[in-house]
């Protein structure tokens, strides 16, 4: 709804905060293209297998882990292009309570992972199935929002378009 110099200007600002935007709107629309032919029952075993590992951190029904968000309903919620946009790059947008926390110690260590517990003189980040950090907030010195995923990026270089094409039919 902006005037066009505006719109040009915000887009140039755009440009220089996340200069990939172009190269990863690409990349979408060329794995998109190639969704239509999705298999949900091929998707499962995909979502499953050892390659694809998604299930050791997202929970379907009752199945999966409990690191990342419950994808039992996501269809229901996301489109198929928001679906793909995080598998393929993870890090664009964040669940609610699932947002990466960066934890440093007096020592200067950093620390990165999902806040899963925070109480009165402690904090717990989840950092992969099975790896859990717990701090002493004695021993904090800065507890702030990260900007990285704790879900590797790189999926749809490890799986092929028809694959990838499966897992977005099964989600």
């Amino acid at each position: 709804k902006f005037p066009t110099a505006v719109q040009e200007a915000g887009q140039a600002l755009l440009q220089t905060l996340t200069p990939d935007v172009a190269k990863q709107k690409a990349r979408l629309d060329e794995l998109e293209a190639a969704l239509a032919g999705g298999d949900k029952e091929r998707g499962h075993l995909i979502f499953n297998s050892p390659r694809a590992v998604c299930s050791t951190c997202h929970t379907i029904g009752y199945l999966g882990g409990k690191v990342g968000p419950d994808l039992t309903r996501i269809g229901q919620i996301r489109t198929e292009r928001d679906l793909l946009e995080s598998i393929v790059y993870p890090s664009s947008n964040f669940v609610r309570s699932y947002e990466p926390t960066l934890v440093r110690t007096k020592d200067g260590e950093e620390y990165g992972g999902v806040l899963r517990e925070e109480s009165g003189d402690s904090v717990a980040l989840v950092s992969g199935a099975g790896t859990e950090q717990r701090f002493a907030r004695a021993d904090i010195v800065e507890n702030r929002p990260g900007t990285v995923s704790i879900m590797p990026e790189g999926l749809d270089q490890q799986l092929s378009k028809q694959e990838m094409a499966d897992l977005v039919a099964f989600l």
